[in-house]
Parts: structure tokens; sequence; C-alpha cells
């Protein structure tokens, strides 16, 4: 419930953090200023202004976004200055004997698979910058792909307790172990990435089909020409084994933290391979490849966790989760709101807070008479924060770092285009998802 305080005082603080938080949003949505510097000034505007304190600042960053963040950004730069990429790009291609629509199929299935069991931030991170040597290859617009791979990683994510971060929170908090998902969400984020990837392959079928045929065997023997560069031995090794690494300890760190003792989080687990692999540099490599970290997405993040924080301290969050469960009549209602109102609203707000405030309204309403069972509205509500989330570049973490690379790699996306792209295809997802999850009701299979 909402805490006992001076109405107008509590009134003025709510609209202070929602104005704050609305001009900032529309600014970033304007792409006239960098986004990393409004989302800052945001968060600074919310420190002056009083809505948040100093210590809020500790409290509202997830700092083990950053720490992963700051982790696989170096891996990847590291692999990046090697010419892992553009080899790896070449050797796709090779396998698939230059075809886009088989090489757009493996990376659109790669990216759900890849999720289901380490971070969608990493899984992006990776994919991006493969994907963009491959179109670079093929003379092939990556923006389609990308968003494409992005809505399979959101979807894949949701198949797993450490899929997608609202997962590891609705399950620790309210008891849902990795087993429970993969049996409950699992089949059904599958269907739903089987169909996204039909939608999104009709989308680009006409683009697909000109790539394939403007490669000839001429321009094939001068992609070969070109782009057939040996990669530096010493920068792909010690790579590859600091990125192998980070995805280890990220599948296995849960396990590890409890056999162990220790607190091994995703921040830690990418951040030990990450710092040990910049000692194992040569000095003159260690420029070169801390100038291709992304210091923009990371000073992102934190303005727009503190952003996101404003609300939450206000506990809109909690108001909002509130009037939704007196909003709804029936049970079956309820679920379907718990899907659809969350998706929605995580298209715009980052959908970690959204979670942890949904977590403790749903544990209440658990133990309200005539209520749905707490299982039934933990699937709903994932699978609706999970999907939901690839509606707009800021919904879900994936987003921002595929969005910034492309940007970072003068790729021009804009908003217009990412929601054209994105918004059709997510929200046939959601539907799906919802009429799978109003089935499972109906059975009693949850």
């Amino acid at each position: 419930m909402l805490p006992e305080m001076q109405t107008l005082s509590w009134r003025q603080t709510m609209i202070l953090a929602l104005v704050i938080f609305l001009i900032a949003y529309a600014v970033i949505v304007s792409e006239k200023f960098p986004r990393h510097w409004v989302a800052l000034l945001g968060g600074g505007a919310l420190l002056v202004f009083g809505v948040l304190t100093p210590q809020d600042v500790l409290t509202y960053i997830n700092w083990e976004t950053l720490g992963l963040l700051s982790g696989m950004f170096i891996l990847v730069s590291i692999l990046h200055e090697a010419g892992f990429f553009s080899w790896l790009a070449l050797a796709a291609m090779r396998r698939v004997n230059y075809h886009p629509t088989a090489l757009f199929v493996v990376l659109v299935l790669l990216a759900a698979f890849l999720a289901m069991f380490i971070d969608s931030i990493t899984v992006m991170l990776f994919l991006s910058a493969l994907t963009l040597q491959l179109a670079r290859l093929l003379k092939l617009d990556p923006v389609p792909v990308i968003i494409a791979e992005v809505c399979a990683a959101n979807t894949g994510g949701a198949a797993t307790l450490v899929g997608d971060p609202p997962n590891v929170i609705l399950g620790t908090t309210l008891g849902f172990g990795f087993s429970d998902f993969v049996t409950h969400t699992g089949p059904i984020s599958a269907l739903v990435a089987g169909i996204l990837l039909l939608v999104f392959y009709r989308m680009n079928r006409q683009a697909l089909h000109h790539a394939r045929e403007a490669l000839t065997p001429q321009t094939i023997e001068e992609i070969e020409r070109l782009h057939n560069e040996p990669m530096h031995a010493h920068l792909t090794r010690i790579g590859l084994i600091g990125f192998g690494s980070a995805v280890l300890l990220l599948v296995f760190h849960l396990p590890l933290s409890h056999l162990t003792g220790l607190h091994i989080n995703a921040a830690i687990a990418a951040l030990i391979p990450a710092l040990l692999s910049i000692l194992a540099l040569k000095p003159g490599e260690v420029k070169s490849v801390i100038l291709k970290v992304d210091g923009e997405s990371i000073l992102f993040f934190g303005g727009l966790f503190l952003l996101i924080g404003g609300l939450e301290k206000v506990h809109l969050f909690e108001m909002l989760a509130e009037a939704l469960s007196k909003a709804t009549t029936s049970s079956s209602g309820l679920v379907m709101a718990l899907h659809w109102i969350p998706g929605l609203a995580s298209g715009v707000l980052d959908n970690v807070p959204l979670a942890l405030a949904m977590s403790y309204v749903l544990e209440e309403l658990a133990h309200t008479p005539g209520m749905p069972a707490l299982a039934l509205m933990v699937w709903s509500l994932a699978l609706g924060v999970d999907l939901g989330g690839s509606l707009t570049p800021i919904g879900a973490s994936a987003n921002v770092v595929a969005y910034t690379f492309m940007e970072r790699n003068q790729v021009k996306v804009g908003w217009k285009r990412w929601l054209t792209l994105a918004v059709p295809p997510t929200l046939l997802a959601m539907l799906v998802a919802s009429l799978l999850v109003a089935a499972k009701g109906h059975l009693g299979w949850y």
C-alpha cells in the first residue's frame, strides 16, 4: 500500500517526477540530442528538485546491469579489434552458400535459443556485430534483421528463469524455479518465436530475394577478395577465452554461488573475464580496445535507471498495479490484464522495476479470495513484460544495446522505423501468448 504522506507534498513530488520523465522521454524520442546526456540530465534534475536523494542513486541504479554491460562491451571490443566478426561472417556465408534467407533464419533462431540461457544483452552484443558484418558483405539493410533478432531474443528469454531479467525477479520473489518456467512459459515462447520468424521473413522476403539475386559469382569473388583477411591470432585467443568464460559464468553463476558460498552475480561473471583479458593484452592493444567500448550506452542506462527510479520512488508503479487489480471483475479478465497492461507499459518503462512492483501485487492477490492461481498470474505477467519489451528501442536492455550499436556504426534507425518494424509482430506475439495463457487457465495446466 502507499505510505502515509501529506497529500499535497506527495502529489507535487509525483507530478514533478512524472513531468521530468515525460520531458526526458520526449527529447530522447525526438533524437535531437544525444540520448545519454538527456537521460543523465533528467536523472540530475530529479536529484536537484529533491525527488531522489544521493542514497537513492545507489539504490535505483542497477549496478549489476551496468557491470554486465561493461564487461561484455570490453570482450566484444577485443573480438572486434581482432577481426573475429569479419571472419565469422565470411565463414557463415560460405556455410550456407551465400544464401541470405538461410542466414536470416539461422540468426533469428540463434537469438531466441541463446537468450534462453544467456542474458539478452550479451546475445545482442554478439549478434549485432555479426549481423552488421554479414549485412555489409551482402549489401543488405541490417536494421530489419537486427530488430527481428531483438524480438526473438526477448521471446527466447521468456522461456527460462535466467533468460530475461523480469523472469529472474518474478521467479526468485515468488518462489518459481527454472523447471517451472521451462515447463510453462517455455512451450509458449517456442511457438511464439516460430511465429515471429515467419512474420519477419514475410516482412523481409523481398529484400532477401533481391540480395540473393545481386549475388553473382563475380560479386562473391569480390567479397572473398576484399574481406578474406586473417584474424589477429593473439587478440582472438584472448577474446574467445574471455568471452567463453563469461558465457559459462553467466549460465552457471547461480549454482556456483550456492556451491562456493560466494556472491557471483551477472556483473562479476562478465567483469572478471573482461579485466583478466585486458591484463593479457599488450599496452598498445589496450587503448584500441577501450576506445571501441560503447560508453554512451552505459551512461544512458545509468540515467534511465534514475528516471525510472524517480517513478518508483513516488510509488507510481504500485499505484498502477493496485488500480489494475481493482479494475478487473473476473478471474480470467485479471489474467489478461496482467498480460496486456504491464506488457504495453514495458514498451515505455523499463520492465525490471515494473516486474518488481508487480511481484508485490501478485503476492497480495494470491492471498485474496476469488483471485486466479498465483502461477497462472506469473506466467501471464512474465510473457507480457518480456514480449512487450520489444515494442520500442528502450523497452528492454537488449533493444538499447542493439539500437545504440547500430547508431554508433552509422546505421540510421530512428524511433519511427523501429516502431514500424517491431510493433505489429510484437502485438501479434503478445496476442498469441495471451490466448495460450488463457487456454492454460481453462485446462487447469499451470
